[in-house]
């Protein structure tokens, strides 16, 4: 099948014929409107970067960056459609055509696209990009939703062709979306191995509709509108991220006015801004579910069971032991919603088709007496062959929320006789101890990717791993060959039902306590009108935020020159 991106209207050719007919009438058009364009955004990130290089970037405020500043060959629509490429709409590339036998993609580069420093994009970009994504000496989290690609030839310094292992349904979304565009011309002789030490990694050179200036270490990254692009210049002049990783002090800078936007704010930060005149809250939903995560791994052997954890009698008994419901609303107020799985409900076609395990403390204690796990003569914490039901949760110290989350499920857990303690530690050691596995449970916080690739990474047998997201080592072969049916079935209504048989499948085995869909309220000043905050993220908008003449303040006076 061939088929073009988009066909170019001619009703504006038709119609200037018909007006030049008018006698006596100006026939001169009226001028395009010009967005108003200005103004300074400082927006607090919750900690420093760690690299500004696509393939590393890890975490949203990373993201938060890289993505306006580079660019992907083609952007998902709002409905987040992944099945071939009708929902897609052009970046860098201009234009793609399908292979009759639909196993390669020809990519059509916008002529006019320049990188920042520049150079005009060439193919031999896109080429050089795939292959730092997806050689295995780069840490890149994305590599394995690369997969399906083959490689990417350079037929002429315009045309990047992508070639297929294979066809399947979300072939368009695989080449456009998990990647973006680098320039060549600055990595081509780098050792991928030292990619994480190039000066890319902290001074970026992209394509995006801003372009990278200064970081300052410990205190901010700027970026202002590139005025010159090739998709439009940013409505506005300058955006600022200021690493925030203390949150109290965060809120404290966002009521004065030293930071223009954060998220998210925290349920009691709701009735403070409702009485603020600068600072308004706009909700938006997001892609994001916290569970608590078991390690259904042994921490000190990978190769055997956890010794209570590993047991699906035990996960199903903690998980029917917790009330999603109470903790939910006790933490997270109005803004929260209990999680339905690894997934979110703006992803799944009918949630109300799924059986999630009840709330039922009764039968909790029924299913662990049945499986062995008694309480002992003395004691009021269960045991099986000398084993204690315990467990340690892992939390991230500067999320008051998890920690919230974790005390409640300390208290409601010892009600069944589980002995649960809490270990609080700096982000970057959990992290450690979670790749490392050793953990019994942490509280997590996971992104999902549009379409359901990132159920294959986080909890699939195949995500198992240095290069997956299966940090627990759940394994089923009935969730795997679901998960497999979604991701190659043509045929929407075989993909929907084999969804929903994983998803169920998932929520027997209980590998989590689905506790959290994030609906994020964002702090904003009164000042900027953002339209809307995509549930792919607040920054993927961030271009067209815009702050009105009669509203600006002194550092809107940013006055940034229309000639970079």
């Amino acid at each position: 099948m061939i088929r073009s991106a988009y066909l170019r209207p001619l009703a504006a050719a038709a119609l200037g014929i018909a007006l030049s007919a008018c006698s006596g009438c100006d026939n001169t058009p009226p001028p395009a409107e010009v967005p108003e364009t200005g103004g300074s955004v400082v927006i607090g990130i919750a900690a420093e970067p760690g690299s500004l290089l696509p393939p590393l970037v890890s975490s949203d405020h990373e993201l938060a960056i890289t993505e306006v500043v580079y660019d992907r060959l083609a952007d998902i629509g709002p409905n987040l459609e992944t099945v071939g490429d009708a929902g897609f709409s052009p970046r860098l590339a201009s234009s793609w055509t399908w292979s009759a036998d639909s196993m390669s993609i020809a990519f059509t580069l916008n002529e006019r696209a320049r990188w920042h420093d520049g150079q005009p994009v060439v193919s031999e970009d896109v080429r050089t990009s795939f292959r730092l994504y997806t050689d295995p000496r780069v840490p890149a989290k994305n590599a394995p939703l690369l997969a399906n690609i083959d490689s990417v030839s350079t037929p002429d310094a315009r045309t990047a062709t992508f070639w297929f292992k294979r066809r399947s349904p979300q072939q368009f979304y695989d080449a456009a979306y998990h990647m973006f565009v680098m320039p060549s011309h600055l990595l081509r002789d780098v050792d991928p191995a030292e990619l994480a030490s190039v000066p890319l990694a902290r001074a970026p050179v992209g394509t995006g509709r801003f372009r990278f200036v200064r970081w300052t270490a410990g205190q901010r990254v700027e970026i202002v509108a590139d005025t010159g692009n090739y998709r439009g210049r940013a409505n506005l002049d300058r955006v600022i991220f200021v690493p925030a990783p203390d949150f109290g002090a965060a809120i404290v800078t966002l009521f004065t006015g030293e930071i223009d936007f954060f998220s998210p704010l925290r349920p009691e930060n709701l009735e403070q801004a409702a009485s603020s005149v600068t600072v308004r809250v706009r909700a938006y939903p997001t892609m994001n579910y916290q569970p608590l995560a078991f390690n259904l791994r042994n921490p000190r052997s990978r190769t055997r069971p956890h010794p209570v954890l590993g047991e699906v009698a035990v996960r199903r008994a903690l998980s029917m032991a917790t009330n999603r419901e109470r903790i939910v609303r006790a933490v997270f107020d109005s803004i929260g919603r209990v999680a339905i799985g690894p997934s979110t409900r703006i992803s799944l076609p009918n949630d109300s088709l799924l059986r999630p395990l009840p709330y039922d403390v009764a039968a909790s204690r029924a299913l662990l007496d049945s499986a062995g796990w008694v309480v002992q003569a003395g004691d009021s914490i269960r045991a099986k062959n000398g084993v204690r039901l315990a467990m340690e949760i892992l939390v991230p110290s500067i999320s008051l929320t998890r920690d919230r989350m974790a005390v409640l499920l300390q208290q409601q857990l010892r009600a069944v006789g589980a002995d649960v303690s809490i270990q609080r530690l700096e982000v970057n050691a959990l992290i450690e101890r979670i790749n490392n596995g050793g953990f019994d449970a942490f509280m997590g916080g996971f992104t999902t990717s549009p379409g359901y690739v990132g159920l294959r990474q986080t909890w699939s047998t195949r995500g198992i791993g240095s290069d997956g997201l299966n940090y627990g080592g759940y394994s089923n072969p009935v969730f795997d060959a679901n998960v497999d049916s979604v991701l190659t079935s043509f045929d929407r209504t075989v993909t929907q039902r084999a969804l929903l048989r994983a998803m169920q499948t998932i929520l027997d085995d209980a590998p989590a306590i689905w506790l959290v869909e994030d609906r994020a309220p964002a702090g904003m000043h009164t000042r900027i009108e953002p339209g809307t905050l995509p549930v792919t993220g607040w920054w993927h908008g961030l271009p067209e935020w815009r702050i009105p003449a009669d509203r600006r303040i002194e550092r809107d006076r940013f006055g940034l020159a229309e000639s970079n």
